[in-house]
């Protein structure tokens, strides 16, 4: 069977005229060249940041990794505090030395805090109050402390590596009270005097003339 289809050889085909020069050059190369160092330079800006972020994250809970076991030590460190608290001088020689070995627990236990960034916050008698480590716990009524210092500590507060971890709690004396004023004077009343009620006269006073009439 005879095949009517005629074929072309390859080389009697036309061939394309190549579209490669002619889209370069379209393309702006030094453009294109800013375009893609500006995309590399804001990439690595962005990765430099991230990196810094997680580092100081990982350095933040480095410092603060003990975080719990602290929490869990104040409140026994608060007992032991409250326990030589009791302690007299004239106790018996049995008592003292079982004060001086909670004491040099109570001292051990500190200096463990410490080495880890804990430290205690200074809240003496008589020491002005700073609301940014102090909490005020009411008021107490003592006159012979100046206004707006602390009269007496009731639980000890504690920083952690230069950050707040617990406000230390006392009372504050009230505030010094504002002389009263004296009283206002009362006000003047004006009086004004009421008209003369004295009778007219018109001729002879009757009640002084003897020959005064009167209707009957």
């Amino acid at each position: 069977m005879e095949n009517d289809e005629k074929f072309t050889s390859p080389s009697e085909m036309e061939p394309e005229e190549p579209q490669v020069a002619e889209t370069e050059a379209e393309i702006n190369w030094p453009e294109e060249a800013k375009k893609y160092q500006d995309l590399y330079l804001r990439g690595a800006a962005e990765m430099e940041n991230m990196r810094r972020r997680f580092q100081k994250e990982r350095d933040e809970q480095a410092r603060y990794a003990g975080d719990r076991i602290v929490r869990g030590l104040l409140p026994v460190m608060d007992n032991l505090e409250l326990a030589l608290s009791y302690v007299k001088d004239e106790a018996p020689g049995e008592v003292q030395s079982l004060a001086e070995g909670v004491r040099m627990t109570l001292k051990g236990l500190q200096g463990v805090l410490a080495d880890n960034g804990v430290k205690a916050i200074e809240a003496e008698r008589g020491q002005q109050f700073d609301p940014n480590f102090h909490e005020a716990l009411g008021q107490t009524p003592e006159s012979d402390i100046a206004p707006g210092a602390i009269s007496q500590l009731v639980q000890r507060g504690y920083v952690m590596n230069d950050r707040l971890f617990r406000p230390a709690k006392a009372p504050l004396p009230p505030p010094p009270r504002s002389p009263r004023p004296p009283p206002r004077p009362a006000p003047l009343q004006t009086f004004t005097p009421l008209p003369s009620l004295a009778p007219r006269q018109t001729g002879s006073n009757p009640q002084t003339s003897p020959h005064a009439t009167y209707p009957p």
